[in-house]
Parts: structure tokens; sequence; C-alpha cells
């Protein structure tokens, strides 16, 4: 009788939990899904992508960068304020010299060792 009980109880518990599990997650509320939109394109998008460096607009490895350190939320676009960092922490860290004047073997370099370091490649 007492087996009948706690199983009784323990049903009541998880058919209980199933019913709060699809009223929670389903829709989008509890966890990330697609809706459409932007899913898919190439390049960054938002407000900063034309303030970005060309050579983190226009490459791969710099597209890989931004995706991966800036873009905050996942979406594949980014502001001002992450562009102008992104800017800044690029030329930072390619600027070998620190003459604070990139040429191109730097911006070449840079962009190798984001990708080895990103990508492993």
């Amino acid at each position: 009788m007492r087996r009948a009980a706690i199983g009784s109880v323990l049903g009541a518990a998880l058919a209980l939990g199933a019913c709060t599990y699809d009223s929670a997650y389903r829709g989008g509320e509890g966890y990330p899904y697609y809706a459409g939109g932007s899913y898919g394109r190439r390049g960054i998008g938002g407000t900063g992508a034309s303030d970005l460096d060309p050579w983190l607009a226009n490459t791969r490895a710099g597209n890989v960068l931004i995706l991966a350190r800036f873009d905050r939320n996942f979406n594949g676009e980014i502001g001002k304020g992450r562009a102008g960092e992104a800017n800044r922490w690029f030329r930072r860290y390619a600027d070998s010299n620190h003459d604070q004047r990139l040429t191109d073997a730097e911006i070449d370099a840079g962009l190798r060792g984001v990708m080895r370091e990103l990508t492993g490649r």
C-alpha cells in the first residue's frame, strides 16, 4: 500500500514536471532558437560594421575575430562602440614594433596569428 502511494506521488510529480517544461521552454522563452532574420548571412552587419577597419571587415580572419570576440549576443551584428574596440584591439595586437603604424606585413602577420589562435589553423 505504501509503495502504491509513493508511486502515485512520483507519477504525479513527473506529469506536472512535463507540463511545466513544455509551457516554459516552448516558443524560445527558455533557450535560444532560430526565428528567421540574419541567420546565414555572410559578413558582419550592424551599425558599427562600416566603422571596422577594412582588414577586419573584408577578410575571413577579421570576420572570425569579430564574431568570436566582439559579437556579444552572437547575432552577426556589431555596434559602433564594439567596432571601435575591435579596431583598437587589433591595431595593438598587430603592431609588432609598437610604432603605432601598421604595415601590410604587420596586418598579414596579425591576421594569421588571429586565425591560428582562434581556429588552430
